[in-house]
């Protein structure tokens, strides 16, 4: 089975009740037990769902894992997977990641003894060099946000598995249709399915596939214990999304190329920051391990200024902390995804007030391309 055809078929098994090619929703939380001492696969919703189940599954098949995991948002599969951990590790984590995973690693996780150290991942000597006696784990975000690093993960796993530590993938950006990263090495692939997965800005969702079985039980612990599942409803709407992800993809990621080409060339613009775009550092590395570059882009106006009024100028895209849904969105990254950290970190990371972040939605491609220059042009010419 070809690779797009496995985003239509996986989780659509047919309900043998019903023969109905849709998983249902489940929303009981209790279920009958006739033997309470051979109890059913199901008992009680924390545990486990048949929706949800579904949707786990066919995460797990597409991302090539023993066995997946749905949560309540990307931040609770991020939340979980650090509760792997424990008081004392040290964890090393991509320096150019969103802000939330920086928020909850600063906020809660470092008050209970675990230390971090962020390192452009794609710089393995650098990541060799921030290496300690107790670090256990590395997280690498790839694509990296807001600054599109291309990491290849092929080769951190290498290294980071010759020093006993857990590689773990943010994939959001990439998603599986592009990218399986347990079949690179990668021991567990998180995702907000938020965003691309889900794909239609209606649903708060996240998951996390492990590559082996005996990771997969202690995931699941933590998924249970804690309550971090996905309800069904949201676990519905996720698998809807999956099953149309990559003509999605496809399109988005084809409008996403031409939009950095024609910004490249935009005045007003100093910088474009695209793996698809032949000067972005890692668009080699991408090529080599990546099947596309994806739907999601950022830019640099020369003038800081110029910024509220290209906000002010659009006329269809949309402005917010989201992305990967069907319409175009712009983030301002010091406002949005990274405004959890503080000024001095923001400065550290060059994420200042002159960026742009766009998700690239479905829209046609010369219609979005139209709606930057035009608002750019316009913000310029109103300095």
């Amino acid at each position: 089975m070809k690779h797009d055809t496995r985003f239509v078929h996986t989780g659509q098994e047919v309900d043998p009740a019903t023969a109905a090619i849709v998983p249902p929703i489940y929303r009981a939380t209790t279920y009958h037990q006739r033997d309470p001492w051979n109890p059913p696969p199901f008992d009680y919703a924390r545990s486990g769902n048949p929706t949800r189940q579904a949707f786990e599954e066919a995460m797990a098949a597409l991302e090539r894992g023993a066995r997946g995991f749905a949560f309540a948002s990307g931040m609770a599969a991020l939340t979980a997977s650090f509760l792997l951990f424990s008081a004392g590790d040290h964890l090393l984590v991509t320096r150019d990641c969103q802000g939330g995973t920086q928020r909850v690693l600063r906020g809660v996780f470092q008050r209970f003894g675990l230390s971090v150290s962020y390192v452009n991942t794609d710089d393995l000597d650098e990541v060799a060099e921030a290496l300690r006696p107790e670090t256990r784990g590395i997280l690498v975000e790839n694509f990296s946000n807001p600054f599109l690093r291309v990491t290849d993960i092929g080769l951190i796993a290498e290294w980071a598995h010759s020093h006993h530590l857990l590689v773990m993938v943010d994939n959001t950006f990439i998603t599986p249709y592009l990218q399986q990263p347990l079949t690179l090495g990668a021991d567990l692939v998180i995702h907000s399915a938020t965003k691309m997965i889900a794909g239609h800005s209606d649903v708060t969702a996240g998951v996390a596939v492990a590559r082996d079985a005996a990771l997969a039980q202690r995931l699941y612990f933590i998924q249970n214990a804690c309550g971090l599942a996905l309800p069904p409803d949201d676990s519905y709407l996720a698998m809807r999304g999956l099953h149309t992800l990559p003509v999605r993809m496809e399109r988005a990621q084809a409008s996403a190329q031409r939009l950095a080409e024609a910004l490249a060339a935009c005045e007003g613009v100093s910088r474009v920051y695209y793996p698809g775009l032949s000067t972005h550092p890692g668009h080699d590395t991408a090529r080599r391990t990546v099947r596309g570059f994806g739907q999601m882009l950022s830019f640099r106006l020369k003038d800081a200024r110029a910024v509220p009024l290209l906000v002010q100028h659009l006329r269809f895209a949309k402005v917010g902390a989201g992305f990967g849904g069907t319409e175009t969105i712009l983030s301002l990254p010091e406002l949005h995804c990274h405004a959890a950290l503080t000024p001095d970190e923001r400065a550290a990371r060059a994420i200042t007030a002159d960026v742009v972040r766009v998700s690239v939605g479905l829209e046609d491609p010369d219609d979005i391309i139209d709606e930057l220059r035009q608002a750019i042009a316009a913000a310029l010419g109103a300095l």
